[in-house]
């Protein structure tokens, strides 16, 4: 009887408690605060493409010459432009919602707010400005429950949409000029883990090359969206 009168007040207790009801529920919107730290001593990344997204959602494939870098990843990796991407994800049914920060230098982590549904996933991507192609990104971080927080890092991929020559006539970023423009020379024509600099042109090596991940992510679940 004891058993029985304990079971029952606790389901009434959860029952009746808004809080948990709150908590409870899969259609509340939240507030993510997504912090991408740039894990590099020199490079710069982009403004990063935060997007919230269902299961089995893709935005490029991995060493696959038949699913080459769609346009919106070889502007994102080539220029550090992200809109185009956004704009073709957001026709995705998978996806809920999406973001774009500002750049993320060495040393000065940049957080992006975010309204998603609970139990979404999270990817996010960026140039690092002194490459021909090359981008971050961290693929399908589950999303944190109230208060708590999740954490990926962000591997290194080549867009296969330029040839990586290391000359500053074809990249954006520091040491090179914005003015000097950002010319375009076909690639290997599928995305894979980028090689790395090798300071065969105008970048130095022992400064912009990198090993392991480039960037880190941190979710951080604010609460309940109340619009």
């Amino acid at each position: 009887m004891k058993k029985l009168t304990l079971a029952s007040a606790i389901t009434a207790a959860l029952f009746f408690n808004p809080a948990f009801a709150d908590d409870d529920s899969d259609g509340d919107m939240m507030i993510y605060h997504v912090t991408i730290t740039n894990t590099t001593a020199h490079h710069v990344i982009t403004p990063p493409l935060v997007i919230a997204h269902g299961k089995g959602f893709h935005f490029f494939k991995v060493g696959d010459s038949n699913h080459p870098a769609s346009e919106g990843l070889a502007i994102l990796a080539e220029s550090g432009d992200p809109s185009t991407l956004e704009a073709m994800v957001k026709n995705n049914p998978k996806v809920t919602a999406t973001a774009i920060g500002s750049y993320v230098t060495p040393g000065a982590p940049y957080t992006v707010e975010i309204i998603a549904p609970k139990k979404t996933l999270f990817s996010v991507a960026g140039m690092l400005a002194t490459t021909n192609d090359a981008f971050t990104a961290a693929l399908n971080i589950k999303a944190p429950k109230k208060n708590r927080h999740n954490h990926g890092m962000g591997m290194t991929f080549d867009a296969g949409s330029e040839k990586n020559n290391e000359e500053c006539a074809y990249i954006p970023g520091p040491p090179c000029s914005p003015e000097s423009g950002n010319a375009n020379m076909p690639g290997e024509g599928m995305v894979t883990v980028h090689n790395g600099i090798f300071g065969k042109a105008d970048l130095s090596a022992p400064n912009l090359d990198w090993r392991g991940p480039t960037s880190m992510i941190s979710i951080h679940n604010a609460g309940k969206y109340n619009n």
